[in-house]
């Protein structure tokens, strides 16, 4: 025990730290199979948050294990059919998606996870930050200091405060890349019912309509055009509207609420776990938001690190190797999506040869959807 535990310390098996997807799916796994959890999180829900709000089809299988699949059926969503890339230099193509692909607001999505952990049995603590942790897994927050016996999950995003204090974090370059801008809009009549991926010189944006009067819109451009976020028609004019098919669909520039940005977009993979703290979702790597599975791997790799948890002698160990399995297969893949995002001269190519059926079919099977089949079931607890 650390040396500042003391008898009235509250102590928990498992103690969370974020309460977005894969904090709550950890919080719920750990639940699920008896462990007493305890999840914190800084925000109090329904909380904003920039995302795409699409829900990739291999999210689908882990909410069913989590027996949350219907509850967020029940919430308010809009079907995609497919995603349609354009070009400013009028390339496009379309690409199918599969049935199960959705929009769903990202504030309605978590609330409900948050909501279905609680249902579950775990202990959550809204709108408190977690303002260290001590040796031993002990995390002292505003109101108290409380232990977790068999493991901390820092599922904490991008800036995540738990792999910095862990030592988990990577060394990278963080000043550096682009920058997303995202907001809800009024929902055009010429707006289908497609994600759209528009290309301009130097990023990129993705609008998809959520319900019949709004839509979101994603724009990812370099810190360049961020000077720009408070003068909303200049930050069109330099990014979307240099694209004749963002054009078309009429949309204005004014948002239905205050953009929010995001920063990093992308970066390495920090130590996935050491001396019983584990990282999920983005506290361990961020994905770049083009492939829309930021969602997946924030629930597959809560996943993971509980059944690592439950199953193995060597957690840490067991843990990073699945992850490494888990990215090395996206690695390849969001390397030339990422030259189709960024690149437009190489994505004008790219679009005309995806006009052929093996190309089309390779793009809707690896950025549609995460291409990694997982089988189902709950892990067999080892025991304390």
């Amino acid at each position: 025990m650390p040396a500042s535990y003391s008898a009235s310390m509250d102590k928990f098996d498992i103690i969370v730290v974020g309460g977005g997807p894969a904090g709550t799916t950890a919080a719920t796994c750990c639940a699920q199979l008896g462990m007493s959890v305890a999840l914190f999180e800084h925000a109090r829900f329904p909380r904003r948050k920039v995302c795409g709000d699409v829900i990739n089809p291999n999210c689908w299988p882990v909410l069913e294990r989590l027996g949350a699949a219907e509850k967020v059926r029940a919430l308010p969503q809009q079907r995609v059919d497919g995603a349609v890339f354009t070009t400013s230099r009028n390339r496009s193509v379309t690409v199918p998606a599969s049935p199960a692909m959705v929009a769903i607001r990202r504030s309605l999505f978590d609330d409900c996870l948050l909501e279905h952990a609680r249902n579950c049995g775990v202990t959550v603590f809204e709108s408190e930050t977690v303002h260290g942790i001590a040796c031993g897994n002990e995390v002292v927050t505003r109101t108290g200091r409380y232990l977790a016996r068999r493991g901390l999950i820092g599922a904490d995003g991008r800036h995540s405060g738990v792999a910095r204090t862990s030592g988990l974090a990577s060394i990278s370059d963080r000043t550096s890349g682009p920058v997303a801008f995202q907001s809800h809009f009024r929902a055009s009549k010429a707006l289908d019912s497609n994600v759209q991926l528009h290309l301009f010189r130097g990023g990129y944006c993705g609008v998809v309509r959520l319900d019949a009067e709004r839509a979101n819109l994603c724009i990812i451009t370099g810190r360049h055009n961020a000077q720009f976020h408070h003068d909303r028609q200049a930050l069109f004019a330099r990014t979307v509207e240099r694209n004749p098919h963002f054009r078309a669909l009429g949309i204005t520039a004014e948002p239905l609420e205050p953009w929010h940005s995001a920063f990093p977009l992308r970066t390495p993979m920090n130590v996935p776990a050491r001396n019983g703290v584990f990282l999920v979702g983005d506290a361990l790597r961020v994905m770049e938001p083009f492939t829309g599975q930021g969602i997946f791997f924030a629930l597959r790799t809560a996943e993971l690190a509980v059944e690592a948890l439950a199953t193995s002698p060597c957690p840490e160990a067991a843990y990073a190797a699945a992850v490494a399995r888990l990215y090395r297969k996206r690695a390849r893949t969001n390397q030339w999506v990422r030259c189709l995002m960024y690149h437009e001269r190489t994505a004008d190519w790219l679009l005309a040869a995806l006009k052929f059926g093996p190309a089309l079919r390779w793009l809707a099977g690896n950025v549609l959807s995460a291409g990694e089949q997982v089988r189902a079931g709950c892990p067999t607890p080892r025991g304390p």
